[in-house]
């Protein structure tokens, strides 16, 4: 019987002016995201939280399940995740399965990237919604990679929109990244849908 990988733990620590996922602002004000993760080679299981702004909930977490892998000179991801809501109001959906996946390919300097985000019932009053993005990074220096991406969710129970970003990404020593980037959408809907810039660092062990 072949070997199993030696397991390879990573933790890291992401604080950002204003949360955003899916292209939208999920806090009115700075977010915090703890994230482990356990990789056996190829396959790794993990999970995160992190606090958010909902009528529904006031934080976030879930435990995740993924494979990284490549083939034909493409790098291909992935991953499912059951989503909690921590202290979620009453009748709201408290439970979520995500699944997610990628594709990307290098190319000199420049890594373009399509991922896909699908959820049959989302958190809150969200049902079904899918979030499908193409983006792009290149690396201006040896530190630094400028990068954009554009992106369009659907979904029942909420709002459609397509969302865009670009930004650059700062990579002073090796467990640090900082990121400065500008967020909008194409729809007027109120705080999480509006223009924004957003400031964040991470730390990876």
């Amino acid at each position: 019987m072949a070997d199993l990988p030696v397991p390879v733990p990573t933790i890291e620590f992401n604080l950002a002016s204003t949360g955003m996922s899916k292209g939208i602002a999920q806090t009115h004000g700075p977010q915090m995201l703890v994230r482990g993760e356990l990789a056996f080679g190829r396959l790794y299981v993990g999970g995160y939280a992190k606090n958010v702004t909902s009528p529904t909930s006031k934080a976030e977490a879930a435990a995740v399940i993924g494979v990284r892998t490549s083939a034909a000179g493409l790098d291909l991801a992935v991953s499912a995740a059951w989503k909690r809501a921590i202290r979620p109001s009453r009748g709201s959906d408290a439970n979520a399965l995500e699944v997610s996946g990628s594709v990307a390919r290098r190319i000199g300097r420049m890594t373009p990237r399509i991922s896909v985000v699908w959820s049959p019932d989302d958190l809150g009053a969200t049902g079904r919604t899918i979030f499908a993005e193409a983006s792009a990074s290149y690396i201006v220096g040896k530190t630094l990679v400028a990068s954009a991406a554009l992106g369009r969710r659907q979904r029942t129970g909420g709002l459609n929109y397509t969302a865009w970003n670009a930004g650059m990404s700062w990579n002073p020593y090796k467990p640090v990244t900082l990121d400065l980037r500008y967020y909008d959408t194409d729809a007027n809907a109120g705080q999480p849908f509006r223009p924004r810039l957003v400031a964040s660092g991470r730390v990876r062990f």
